[in-house]
């Protein structure tokens, strides 16, 4: 089955989109505010003390891993399909 997708806005920088594959609209960010973000939440992790603020801390964790994780997935299909990244 194809995958198609409909984009109910394309607001800049965060459009809506609904995969037909999906039952629900997504959120498609553009890579470099993805990586901005994650960029940001991981400094703040950084300040964090574990010890400190352990339930702080693994839920600021859990966001900063997931966002890692979309972040690699992202470079890795730019990676594959032949474009630069927007950020360094």
């Amino acid at each position: 089955m194809e995958t198609t997708a409909e984009v109910l806005d394309p607001t800049i920088n965060c459009a809506i989109v609904k995969l037909s594959t999906r039952a629900f609209p997504g959120v498609l960010l553009q890579g470099d505010t993805l990586h901005s973000l994650y960029s940001r939440v991981q400094k703040t992790l950084a300040t964090l003390n574990p010890d400190e603020q352990p339930e702080a801390y693994d839920e600021l964790e859990f966001v900063v891993d997931s966002l890692k994780g979309y972040l690699d997935l992202y470079e890795s299909v730019l990676t594959r399909h032949g474009h630069s990244l927007p950020y360094f």
